[in-house]
């Protein structure tokens, strides 16, 4: 799998619980908690988007999927 650049998205949603595209380029929609995320996502039709939570500090790491 090729790296994906999150710089955009850690910077613009720090501290959020953010439902991505499956590419991991859009947010599909936002929130405090999983389920705000979630339900935003699934308002705007997405079904079964990639969670995750935005760190507070812009750190490096590993996002995951299978």
């Amino acid at each position: 799998m090729k790296a994906i650049d999150m710089t955009p998205i850690i910077k613009k949603y720090q501290g959020f619980f953010v439902a991505l595209s499956y590419d991991r380029k859009k947010v599909l929609g936002k929130g405090y908690t999983p389920e705000e995320a979630l339900k935003e996502a699934n308002e705007k039709g997405y079904k079964d988007p990639i969670l995750t939570k935005i760190p507070n500090e812009n750190r490096s790491y590993l996002l995951w999927s299978r």
